[in-house]
């Protein structure tokens, strides 16, 4: 009889444990995401340059969203690290500041069944939102910290790439907030130094 009821258990146990992977797989397969390929820095002509290169996967609750007509506005962020007190001095002395951002905006356009990529005016056309995606997720010679004089072996930086809720309508930023389905955010990554800068060294 033990042995019956011990076997019943590892069987239910088995079975219970299948479920909960299949559940997990489906939650995966559903969720949006943001993975970090590449983030590197380079020093050129006294010009802080950033590179990097993500993966992006939307949710298809996020994807529903877009093709229904919302902006989706991405932002990549830099913050400074190292030095800090050098940081700290010139942000008291005239005004300088550690961080800087800039945001893309995806949108879709459903009279011609393209997809918009626009920063600071500037605006990109695409015909599949993979091609757009894929745009999106590859940021150049992105320069910062203009004057501040940080020589390479001084600097350390990070940077991450997210969808900016901060920036989104207000019914959405309540949508939004606590659902993973619409957590895009690659999290903070050190900068690397690029192939380039290491190459002069």
């Amino acid at each position: 009889m033990m042995v019956f009821i011990t076997r019943f258990f590892q069987k239910r146990d088995w079975q219970y444990f299948i479920a909960t992977l299949l559940l997990l797989c489906t939650v995966y397969v559903h969720a949006g995401s943001i993975k970090t390929l590449k983030s590197e820095v380079e020093f050129n002509n006294n010009r802080i340059e950033l590179s990097a290169r993500y993966a992006v996967v939307l949710s298809p609750e996020i994807e529903s969203a877009l093709k229904n007509g919302l902006s989706l506005p991405f932002t990549y962020d830099f913050k400074l690290t190292r030095p800090l007190l050098y940081s700290w001095y010139r942000s008291m002395a005239d005004g300088f500041t550690p961080n800087a951002s800039i945001t893309y905006r995806l949108s879709y356009q459903p009279l011609t069944r393209q997809y918009r990529l626009n920063t600071n005016g500037l605006s990109r056309n695409f015909n599949t939102a993979e091609e757009a995606l894929l745009a999106l997720s590859i940021l150049r010679n992105w320069s910062v910290l203009e004057g501040s004089e940080i020589s390479a072996d001084d600097f350390a930086g990070k940077i991450r790439f997210r969808l900016d809720h901060t920036q989104l309508p207000k019914s959405y930023q309540l949508t939004a907030l606590g659902d993973e389905k619409w957590l895009l955010d690659s999290g903070w990554q050190e900068l690397q130094r690029g192939a380039n800068n290491e190459a002069a060294q």
